[in-house]
């Protein structure tokens, strides 16, 4: 069975500027088109990951742990090559079961299409549909485009760990951790299904959650 299987309303094909993209959870034959995708990425997009996705063995364990439904991912294809991915990944103990990390990398050569702010929405309302309360996510400082992004969706500072993290030269870095708190954000909803959501999508004046733009792009676009 495939991945999007398990999930209603994959694949997902939007339309970003002049290029159409295709949405869907990752699965196990993806393995190296990840790689690819990893690969070419910036060092400072790979600091902060749990695992070191360039390597083989890395990503086989991640398609792994997504098959067994430990984590969500869903990637962004251009064809046969994957052009960004984003993931959320709920507390491994019972405690922190209300808490899911968002992590989103995007290709150099599709940043600014509003990819990244359209994957973290969906993965959003993914953990929201799972019941998830509380969301983080980690970065340097100094990365301001993916402060601005977190931040514009209604993500706020909540810390700064001094000397937190290390990266591939040695060097100490800062870590700063936002957080969204969906007690404090419930105005954000799909007119249409209800669905809490980070930044609503208006598709003829209508708020709409991301699986039901879809659904409606795809009618307008096919003259419905």
């Amino acid at each position: 069975m495939n991945a999007s299987d398990s999930y209603p309303g994959f694949p997902m094909q939007l339309g970003l500027q002049d290029r159409v993209v295709t949405l869907r959870p990752v699965e196990m034959g993806d393995r190296d088109a990840l790689l690819a995708f990893a690969r070419a990425l910036p060092q400072d997009d790979l600091l902060f990951l749990d695992r070191d996705i360039t390597q083989v063995g890395e990503v086989e364990r991640w398609l792994a742990d997504v098959a067994a439904g430990d984590l969500v991912t869903v990637a962004a294809w251009d064809d046969d090559i994957v052009i960004g991915y984003a993931t959320y990944e709920r507390g491994s103990v019972h405690w922190t079961r209300h808490v899911a990390e968002l992590r989103v990398a995007v290709a150099e050569a599709a940043r600014g299409i509003r990819l990244g702010r359209l994957l973290l929405e969906l993965v959003f309302e993914m953990a929201i549909a799972d019941g998830v309360t509380k969301v983080i996510a980690r970065m340097t400082p100094d990365q301001s485009g993916a402060q601005r992004l977190f931040q514009r969706l209604g993500f706020r500072e909540e810390a700064v760990l001094k000397d937190h993290a290390l990266d591939g030269s040695g060097t100490l870095r800062d870590l700063l951790v936002l957080t969204f708190h969906t007690q404090q954000h419930q105005e954000q909803r799909c007119s249409e299904c209800g669905t809490l959501v980070l930044s609503a999508l208006a598709l003829d004046g209508q708020p709409l959650c991301s699986h039901c733009f879809e659904y409606h792009y795809r009618e307008l676009g096919t003259g419905g």
